[in-house]
């Protein structure tokens, strides 16, 4: 009868436009509706860990042993990435059925969240929502101990401290291992007093295509310092770098600042705003191609972006504080003043300058830069650049965080920091599949 019955829901919820809360809260136990949790993993000891007080009901027993097939049909109609988390923390059965099904749960264009580094090497990572302004907490043992140098595609990079490299999905905890930092040829003799290498050698890492979806992907990195790009492809043993003989031609040395995946090619931009692209169409090894001439542009950082359709390059602008102290003012040592946005002309290769992004809010950092319309989230503004701290100062952690307004170039934070942060924050983009 109740398997009849919510096939018959299902149905009608199916044929109308309603929210999800009219929709689904009332198959719950109302003590599970106010819930705010942490994901029981299925390999963990612990039980699950609520964020906040949740009163477990006497028929929790019936719920975990609701069928699989009826679970993923109640997935399938949620329309928020927070809410499968949620689904997902009620108890291991559910959150086996989340993680089964996250092939297909598309939640890409979704606001990104903000991951949250650990505090003093916890296994707990917050992620920050904007939209909602609250933190949700998760328990993520695999992020315990290691740097994040990267995250695209809803996939985050992490190096730990015997040089082992994963791609891991922090919502379904999957892992891919990539060669270790020893298989750079040229980082054998990057040592710390406390690391076997330096495990920052890798710089910002991003994918030309999302893992879940196809065995074709392509990982591109920038390495030792910014002075080299360097890529991995499934199969590969190691890391391939790429040499910097271009750079010859323009008498300059080479620092890169981002790469990012763009109509099918990799772009890369250098200290002196020249952009360089990699096409792996031809063979396997890339054929690099300088598309724009150096130009002499004071920015403490510089980015690439998509931003409907346009590939647009943002400066950011940063004051210093020449009498810091990190022991006094840990947060001090400087602070985001500014941006610039500049449109590439195809034709010429030039750059034009912008005043406005329109709807479109750009997201900046460490991770894959992404735009988004402002049109699709109410509680958002758009030309707006929101900013994380992705500066390599290791005297700072992640106090340099932001929303900038281009229109009337006024700044403001939206999450306080902590001293305590070990890693910087990350925009995670949240969605399973392509």
């Amino acid at each position: 009868m109740f398997w009849k019955c919510f096939h018959e829901y299902i149905e009608l919820s199916s044929r109308f436009t309603k929210s999800y809360k009219t929709l689904l809260l009332p198959l719950f136990p109302k003590t599970l509706s106010p819930i705010s949790v942490l994901p029981f993993h299925k390999n963990s000891k612990r039980k699950p860990s609520f964020q906040s007080k949740v009163h477990m009901s006497s028929d929790m027993g019936k719920w975990s042993e609701l069928p699989n097939e009826l679970l993923a049909m109640v997935l399938d109609c949620l329309p928020l990435f927070i809410d499968c988390i949620r689904f997902g923390a009620v108890c291991s059965s559910w959150y086996d059925v989340t993680k089964e099904n996250s092939h297909w749960l598309d939640f890409q264009g979704q606001f990104p969240l903000m991951m949250v580094p650990d505090k003093e090497r916890t296994e707990t990572r917050g992620f920050y929502s904007i939209t909602k302004n609250k933190l949700y907490n998760i328990q993520l043992p695999e992020f315990h101990g290691k740097w994040c140098c990267g995250s695209s595609m809803g996939w985050v990079v992490t190096v730990d401290e015997n040089a082992n490299v994963h791609l891991l999905h922090p919502f379904t905890s999957t892992q891919i291992q990539l060669p270790s930092l020893d298989k750079f040829p040229d980082n054998q003799n990057h040592t710390r007093d406390d690391k076997p290498r330096d495990y920052r050698y890798l710089v910002k890492t991003v994918l030309s295509a999302n893992p879940i979806s196809t065995p074709d992907y392509i990982v591109a990195a920038i390495v030792d310092n910014g002075r080299k790009l360097a890529f991995y492809k499934p199969g590969d043993e190691k890391w391939t770098t790429i040499n910097n003989e271009w750079a010859h031609t323009v008498s300059q040395w080479v620092h890169y600042y981002d790469v990012i995946y763009y109509k099918y090619k990799f772009y890369a931009i250098t200290n002196r705003n020249t952009v360089v692209t990699l096409d792996f169409a031809s063979n396997d090894f890339p054929k690099l191609t300088m598309i724009t001439h150096p130009v002499n542009e004071c920015a403490e950082m510089r980015y690439l972006v998509e931003s409907s359709g346009r590939l647009l390059k943002v400066l950011r602008y940063q004051d210093w504080n020449p009498y810091y102290d990190d022991e006094v003012e840990p947060e001090s040592a400087y602070e985001t003043t500014g941006f610039e946005v500049f449109e590439l002309e195809q034709e010429t290769g030039k750059w034009i300058k912008i005043e406005s992004l329109g709807d479109q809010m750009l997201f900046l950092g460490y991770n894959s830069s992404l735009s988004l319309s402002a049109l699709d989230f109410p509680q958002c503004k758009g030309n707006c650049i929101y900013f994380t701290d992705d500066f390599e100062n290791l005297c700072n952690w992640g106090y340099d965080n932001g929303v900038f307004n281009l229109e009337d170039e006024s700044l403001k934070s939206f999450y306080p920091c902590s001293s305590t942060w070990t890693t910087k924050p990350i925009w995670v983009p949240p969605y399973f599949s392509k």
